[in-house]
């Protein structure tokens, strides 16, 4: 019998941000580097984030992802999220807990774009000879500080980068109301490698992430590429099986 989430729209109704329409432009991000860490975490606790459309991974994990772009159509910037895995229907996804922006106008952005939770804060994504180090500091204090430890080459073949889910207020059918949006960027790697994730700061509170922990460790994994947020196709009611409430808003990424 599938598993679906327990999350009560009205515990978060107040924070979510608000799309003015779905007609977002896609953004362009060249040169990008993105560091992600997939950690295993609470079941119990997963669960309750989760709307009851997607269904939690089995075993449930954390996705904690620091990217630096140089380029974007609102500068350079750096962005940090926590997922959590999910899936809906049949579809590996990140449910999008928090995200913290090196900027104000990329967090606005990504606010009103893809419903993207961004804050602007520190945000920083450093390299060392033996490891990679993202920190996000919110009004002076450090929110999260992990790392990928020793860097080994992998072909970029080798790297799963899951598209996200975020939830926001968006209009639709003349009524503006909670939805799951799709966001599947594409990517064109050119370098990568693979290490151990590690985190030395996670305050869950403040990436909205209730009880979660971050625990065992499954892999971390860097990447340059090109890639970028693309035009929203897909939105779904999060309060019903993907199946019954998915609405296609554009046939496919050509009509970007």
């Amino acid at each position: 019998m599938p598993l679906f989430g327990h999350l009560d729209l009205a515990t978060i109704a107040n924070r979510l941000p608000t799309l003015p329409n779905l007609d977002t432009p896609a953004w362009a991000l060249p040169g990008a580097e993105t560091m992600q860490l997939l950690l295993e975490t609470s079941r119990t606790a997963a669960d309750a984030l989760l709307p009851k459309a997607m269904h939690p991974a089995v075993p449930s994990y954390l996705a904690i992802t620091v990217t630096r772009c140089p380029e974007s159509p609102v500068g350079p910037f750096t962005l940090a999220t926590v997922r959590l895995g999910s899936r809906a229907g049949a579809h590996p996804r990140g449910l999008v807990l928090g995200a913290y922006a090196s900027t104000p106008e990329a967090a606005d952005g990504l606010r009103h774009g893809w419903g993207i939770p961004a804050t602007a804060a520190k945000v920083s994504l450093t390299r060392r000879h033996d490891r990679l180090m993202g920190v996000v500091e919110k009004d002076g204090t450090t929110v999260l500080d992990c790392a990928l430890v020793n860097p080994e080459a992998i072909s970029g073949s080798d790297v799963q980068l899951i598209n996200w889910v975020t939830m926001a207020n968006a209009p639709l059918d003349g009524t503006t109301s909670p939805m799951l949006i799709q966001v599947d960027p594409k990517y064109a790697f050119h370098k990568a490698e693979r290490g151990r994730p590690e985190v030395r700061t996670f305050d869950a509170a403040a990436w909205n992430a209730g009880n979660l922990r971050p625990g065992d460790p499954i892999v971390a994994t860097v990447a340059m590429v090109d890639t970028d947020l693309p035009r929203i196709r897909f939105v779904m009611d999060p309060l019903k099986p993907v199946y019954q409430g998915t609405r296609r808003i554009r046939e496919s990424r050509a009509d970007e």
